[in-house]
């Protein structure tokens, strides 16, 4: 009885450390509220685009790890690529073309210190405000740095996914769980032999 206990008890031990492990690969920032907002369509423009995230950002990360730019449905881009990070909130002064389709693209980096993205599909009904350029702007220089990707048919970054390292070290623990487990299983039959 003894070991049934000890052997459900390892068990029970092992669950938790999956799901802890599991815990903080999930724990990224999320999006709570952006301007524009998605399928938004604006008229005026408003004097910056921004992103909110439910969390405090990590903005000792560098700006460099943070992006929020526009794009058309040509692909060109528009502002000059400047971005300030307060708390919650990322944002740029906002610059766009002519009336069309455009995506907000936007990168943070989460408390946890991973990179979270995506893209904010709207609409501009006004009158243009900027010149669009085929690659990425970049703060502080007169032309971008960034070339576009031909292969791909997108210009500069992409917003990042999840890291590689967050899978293998999930699957990891989990690993070393089911060894624990089995080192324990076999343990407790030894004993009875």
């Amino acid at each position: 009885m003894r070991r049934a206990l000890r052997a459900i008890a390892v068990g029970a031990a092992a669950a938790a450390l999956v799901l802890s492990a599991a815990a903080p690969a999930s724990a990224h920032s999320q999006l709570v509220g952006s301007t524009p907002s998605e399928g938004e369509t604006l008229a005026e423009l408003p004097a910056q685009f921004s992103v909110t995230m439910n969390e405090r950002l990590l903005a000792d990360a560098g700006l460099s790890a943070f992006a929020l730019r526009v794009r058309d449905a040509d692909g060109l881009y528009y502002g000059d690529g400047c971005l300030e990070v307060a708390d919650d909130t990322m944002t740029t002064a906002a610059a766009i073309g002519a009336a069309g389709d455009y995506v907000l693209e936007w990168q943070v980096v989460s408390a946890d210190g991973h990179p979270v993205g995506g893209e904010i599909p709207f609409t501009w009904t006004g009158e243009a405000t900027a010149e669009g350029s085929a690659v990425v702007p970049s703060c502080g220089t007169e032309a971008p740095q960034d070339e576009p990707d031909a292969a791909s048919g997108h210009h500069g970054e992409e917003p990042a996914q999840i890291p590689l390292g967050d899978v293998l070290w999930v699957v990891g623990a989990a690993l070393a769980v089911a060894i624990a487990v089995t080192i324990a299983l076999i343990a407790t039959r030894r004993r009875r032999t």
